[in-house]
């Protein structure tokens, strides 16, 4: 991969930020607007997507719970956060699993928030933006180091996915100038 097309992947991580909870829509969205936000949040990174069908289909297994008056709350779009990002690596099942250990431990607030400080640590050291990944605390939880683990395979995932999509349009480009250079 050429230098400029590192350059650009790391460029997907450099100060990635999510909304906290407390910055989440505090009115409900409806389903194509909870996508479009979830989506905007990751719009720098491919591979990270999520579709009016996935959510209706966690609403169906009981991942989500169901929207209020077709609305999709904080909590809920909270979730779908969570969710798009773990559901490059891990099953369903085990995200539901991570969930009911989460509830039995802390506020759907206080999760999400610790959800987006990992993974705004984890991308940029993933990336190659920063040298160093905070070490979990002594004293972590099994909840902790296992939204640690897969917060960081999710980052490796999403670095994959875009360094393989640079390496395409790179190739393409090539493609593209070769038969002129003839």
């Amino acid at each position: 991969m050429k230098t400029e097309t590192k350059c650009r992947v790391a460029a997907c991580a450099a100060g990635f930020a999510l909304p906290r909870y407390r910055d989440l829509p505090a009115v409900g969205l409806y389903l194509d607007q909870t996508v479009q936000y979830v989506n905007a949040c990751f719009r720098t990174f491919c591979g990270v997507e999520l579709t009016p069908s996935m959510v209706s289909n966690y609403v169906k297994k009981g991942i989500l719970s169901h929207p209020v008056k077709k609305k999709y709350t904080r909590d809920q779009i909270a979730s779908l956060l969570y969710i798009v990002v773990s559901k490059t690596v891990l099953s369903m099942e085990n995200i539901e699993t991570l969930f009911k250990m989460q509830k039995a431990y802390c506020s759907a607030g206080a999760a999400y928030d610790t959800f987006c400080k990992e993974l705004e640590q984890c991308l940029p050291f993933v990336f190659g933006c920063s040298s160093t990944l905070p070490e979990p605390a002594p004293d972590a939880t099994d909840e902790r180091l296992l939204l640690r683990s897969t917060i960081l395979s999710a980052a490796n995932k999403i670095y994959l996915d875009c360094c393989f999509d640079a390496l395409r349009q790179e190739q393409a480009l090539w493609e593209d100038i070769l038969p002129d250079l003839a």
